[in-house]
């Protein structure tokens, strides 16, 4: 007689005290819905030891690990044409103009890390945040500490102008020529393969931010509230640029709310260096007294 072995994680999994139901969805099953089963995943303490048994057993249908049937099978085929492919890394571009969509909701939606996203398309986590930050404008008032490329700069500059020339039918050389004209002063066409990447990527942009856009809640939104999280995680560390562009706002506001967080305190609250944040702190404050100055022994705690 064959006897079922259970898992020895599943007696940790959060899910094993909620509604069976909840995580087995109909095609009907409204989505708030399949949104609460992912969030009783996201605090599971073996959510991936989940994810990957669900992969090996080819569950199709359960909400295991946070994503969905349907969602797993993505990051399956995703992972299969990754090992198909010839070694290498894709780059920021190739990600951002060929799996730019899935990468975004990959991300935030189902809250993958950096790390995974990378291995799951064949990258590294720095091409990750990099197609990220083509992907993703800026919030308003937010300088980023990297230089943009090209490609960047020509969205944010003719992001419309691109859209209207390629509804009037131009080819992507036409249009070339047209920017060209427009935006330097030697009339030297753009590069048909830059013009080409610029759209791949707007209509990435476009549909992830639309994936994403929910409850009332806009994708864009969402996007730009994980830049830190995917900074964070590519491994390159924040400067003080980054963090005062980032959660400059923050920094200032707790240590003047009368609450008594030490800049130490601030910086383990936000995840942050404290070497970092002192800095930041001190650029902040040095031309300005919108706050009363660091005692001696905050600073010797900062440090």
């Amino acid at each position: 007689m064959n006897t079922l072995t259970v898992p020895h994680w599943r007696a940790k999994a959060a899910c094993s005290t909620a509604d069976a139901d909840l995580f087995f969805p109909d095609p009907d099953t409204p989505q708030e819905r399949i949104d609460q089963a992912k969030q009783i995943c996201a605090s599971c303490p073996v959510k991936q030891a989940c994810l990957e048994d669900a992969i090996r057993r080819g569950e199709s249908e359960a909400i295991c690990g946070g994503l969905t049937g349907r969602e797993r099978r993505s990051v399956v085929a995703l992972d299969t044409g990754r090992r198909l492919r010839r070694p290498g890394r894709a780059s920021a571009r190739q990600l951002a103009v060929k799996h730019g969509a899935h990468l975004l909701v990959a991300l935030v939606e189902w809250k993958m890390s950096v790390q995974q996203v990378a291995e799951s398309l064949g990258s590294t986590p720095m091409g990750v945040y990099r197609a990220y930050l083509l992907l993703v404008p800026p919030r308003p008032g937010l300088v980023r500490n990297k230089k943009p490329s090209r490609i960047e700069e020509l969205l944010r500059t003719s992001k419309e102008t691109l859209r209207s020339l390629e509804r009037r039918g131009l080819s992507h050389s036409e249009i070339g020529v047209v920017l060209g004209a427009v935006l330097n002063s030697e009339n030297t066409p753009l590069p048909q393969s830059m013009v080409s990447a610029a759209l791949s990527v707007l209509r990435q942009r476009e549909e992830g931010i639309r994936r994403l856009s929910k409850n009332g809640v806009d994708g864009l939104e969402r996007l730009q509230a994980e830049e830190m999280r995917v900074l964070r995680e590519c491994g390159a560390g924040l400067s003080v640029s980054d963090v005062i562009a980032l959660e400059g706002d923050a920094i200032v506001r707790l240590h003047r709310n009368g609450s008594g967080l030490t800049l130490r305190d601030i910086a383990a609250q936000l995840g942050l260096c404290r070497e970092t944040v002192r800095k930041a702190y001190l650029e902040m404050t040095s031309d300005q007294q919108v706050v009363r100055d660091l005692t001696q022994d905050e600073m010797g705690e900062a440090a």
